[in-house]
């Protein structure tokens, strides 16, 4: 009989730290140069720099507006501890990750996996490849914390101690402040609370102050970063979810299994003429699982469903999907693998159990590999760009390798991609400024003090391109 002691525990962190080891070597990548580098109110404690956290994006104006304070929070705990060393930084995520393996595990138990299903699943997330980006980049935090509260809220809720589930809503809570995404909690409990076959009066006695601690928070955020409310097109909406849905589900699930080429900034993939075929196939799984009475197969395809759900505005207005999107999705399925591949694990006179170890032994290896090809493929700003733009055509990756190209001293090349985003943004003033400069500093002075007055003259209200038109115009009156 197979007991989960601590042995087994310090044994996913091992295999956690096998896999995921390298990304503390990393430097400040991407959006951690404007959330932490740049950031000077991460550099002080004072009640006036706790309201700032709580009050503006997690960007503060300099980025899409996400309304994160705790991942603000987090950022100034580490600034107070290692200044400006990344280092500990990465090693606060990788020890969120190491948190969110051990608290699949602690759930899973909860739910009914036996001890070797719960084992086998915090092997599969340790080692899948999803979230490497999150812990390269130091700024993905929001994610890797936004699961892990998300599990401690679950954990909590579903215990019988009152003292306990009152700590579920503390961390309900916290999880809003991480990541937006966790308005779903409410859904996922109700879930787990099927799944566990709770009653209804006692389900309903702990999801509804769930949905009244929500007010406040969404009154908070709208304070700090505006409406929620979007322009939408009723037709356009269904549309996606019966033409386009299916379909992103579909590439979620293949990176499930084999997560290659992953990459920054995926397109959202064209309206197919095969999209009845992913509808069909989505509606024979869930009948197939209702008709079977799988309660961990339903349970399993719901928990991925209702996590993608809140990023469907992304994909709707944005057009685009992320692939740590799936981190807390996959949560869900890993449950549904690990209690398969333990009854394979505890059946092995089973003609099938050999040949499962054996596929469960490889995709770990699989997998703990491709988080090491991803960290030396991607683990710079511009090779991360670069292999990007091997798979996608996304503007925001050639304008941030543009920047990444002026800062190392390679004008003439970053003006090639500042072209690219012009062509598809003509009137983006951020792009306009850098190809401006971009000109200046590759020689071709002139040119660029006349696209930047062109510009400023359009757009007046943006402060870095009339500082720098001043400067320029300084110079060519001081040389000529």
């Amino acid at each position: 009989m197979f007991k989960l002691d601590s042995r087994f525990r310090w044994m996913l962190v091992l295999l956690t730290f096998a896999a995921y080891g390298p990304t503390l070597k990393l430097g400040f990548m991407w959006d951690d140069h404007v959330m932490i580098e740049s950031n000077s109110h991460l550099r002080q404690w004072s009640l006036a720099e706790l309201r700032h956290d709580f009050t503006t994006d997690v960007f503060d104006g300099h980025g899409d507006p996400y309304y994160r304070p705790a991942q603000t929070l987090l950022n100034r705990i580490d600034y107070t501890f290692w200044k400006l060393h990344p280092f500990g930084y990465h090693l606060t995520n990788f020890l969120g990750h190491v948190l969110n393996v051990l608290l699949v595990v602690e759930l899973g138990l909860l739910l009914g996996l036996t001890p070797m299903g719960a084992f086998l699943a915090g092997t599969l997330i340790a080692v899948h490849p999803i979230v490497v980006e999150q812990l390269m980049i130091i700024a993905g935090r929001g994610e890797i914390f936004g699961l892990l509260t998300l599990l401690l809220s679950l954990y909590f809720f579903l215990q019988k101690d009152r003292k306990k589930v009152f700590v579920g809503y503390v961390f309900f809570i916290l999880a809003l402040f991480f990541k937006e995404s966790a308005v779903v909690i409410p859904v996922l409990l109700a879930l787990c609370f099927w799944h566990n076959r709770f009653t209804l009066p006692t389900a309903i006695k702990r999801i509804a102050p769930c949905v009244g601690l929500m007010l406040p928070y969404l009154w908070l955020r709208h304070n700090a970063v505006g409406s929620l409310m979007l322009a939408h097109d009723p037709k356009f909406i269904a549309q996606f979810f019966v033409m386009g849905f299916p379909h992103v589900l579909g590439i979620y699930l293949r990176l499930f299994v084999c997560p290659w080429n992953l990459h920054s900034h995926h397109g959202m993939p064209p309206m197919s003429v095969f999209w009845p075929t992913y509808v069909l196939l989505c509606a024979a799984l869930m009948g197939y699982l209702i008709y079977k009475k799988s309660r961990w197969g339903l349970f399993a395809t719901l928990w991925f469903l209702i996590c993608l759900l809140p990023k469907t505005p992304v994909m709707i207005y944005g057009n685009f999907m992320i692939e740590h999107w799936a981190y807390p999705a996959y949560v869900g399925l890993f449950f549904l693998v690990g209690h398969y591949f333990a009854k394979a694990w505890d059946n092995q006179a089973h003609p099938v159990s050999k040949p499962a170890i054996l596929g469960y032994l490889i995709l770990l290896i699989f997998w703990a590999l491709l988080v090491h090809l991803n960290v030396a493929l991607r683990g710079t700003d511009e090779t991360m760009y670069r292999w990007a733009l091997h798979f996608t055509t996304s503007n925001p990756i050639r304008y941030n390798l543009g920047v990444e190209l002026m800062r190392t001293g390679r004008p003439v090349e970053a003006a090639t991609y500042f072209e690219e985003v012009r062509s598809h943004y003509p009137d983006d003033m951020a792009n306009l400024h850098a190809l401006a400069l971009a000109y200046w500093q590759s020689g071709h002075r002139k040119a660029g003090y006349y696209l930047l007055k062109r510009a400023c003259q359009i757009h007046p209200d943006y402060p870095p391109a009339t500082q720098s038109l001043q400067k320029m115009k300084e110079d060519l009156t001081t040389n000529n």
